[in-house]
């Protein structure tokens, strides 16, 4: 994977696309994180199945879609955010919290982090290392974590396979992916996260009026 800020140089690349470097690369090829379903997945649109996984959580319930129908990217500044998205997570958190389930919120946008984190102390709830951008998280795990898209029109951080391939891999026991619906499966649907929700299939929707419901869906 490139490091953080790839996406500021042009054609910058990874060691496994370097020809004179990949000679005496060593690929590891099993990963312990994720879920199987997750693993599976990933394995096949990134790593051209090459990637192997070894987990104990083998059901499609380690990952959720909650359909934020009515939520809105908005610009502020240089930056995007959602407030509908923002006011699920804290509804999911708040759950979370008090089911004792150890959690992490992850956004592409650091206006949603800001929002997100800000949030979370109105709603007196922990907060402190509690929300990041995705490419600040790069490297970390968790055993839950809740991915704000905020996009509902445009594609922006979802075209870049790499970044978004770190988004979807922090996970150890189970992924909550707030979005719209109506959105990953028209305008995103050939995104990496579009690809998720496509082989998962309609089961894995949750209406975000609904969402009492959603640890019997979770791992």
């Amino acid at each position: 994977m490139a490091p953080y800020g790839q996406q500021d140089i042009d054609n910058l690349r990874s060691i496994f696309e370097m020809p004179h470097l990949r000679e005496k690369a060593v690929f590891l090829d099993t990963q312990y994180r994720m879920p199987v379903l997750i693993g599976e997945f990933i394995s096949r649109q990134v790593y051209n199945k090459q990637l192997k996984t070894v987990h104990s959580i083998t059901t499609a319930k380690s990952c959720v879609f909650v359909d934020v129908a009515n939520g809105k990217e908005q610009r502020k500044g240089s930056s995007w955010m959602n407030q509908r998205e923002i006011q699920v997570a804290m509804g999911l958190a708040r759950k979370l919290h008090n089911s004792g389930k150890s959690y992490r919120i992850l956004s592409p946008y650091d206006a949603q982090r800001s929002l997100l984190e800000s949030a979370l102390k109105t709603e007196n709830l922990p907060w402190e290392d509690r929300c990041f951008n995705v490419d600040s998280f790069q490297g970390n795990e968790e055993d839950y974590i809740m991915i704000s898209i905020v996009r509902s029109e445009k594609l922006g951080f979802l075209r870049e396979n790499r970044r978004v391939n770190v988004m979807l891999t922090r996970c150890k026991r189970g992924m909550i992916i707030l979005t719209s619906r109506a959105f990953i499966e028209g305008k995103a649907s050939l995104s990496l996260v579009g690809s998720l929700a496509k082989e998962l299939g309609p089961r894995a929707w949750i209406d975000s009026k609904t969402v009492n419901g959603i640890f019997n869906s979770l791992a």
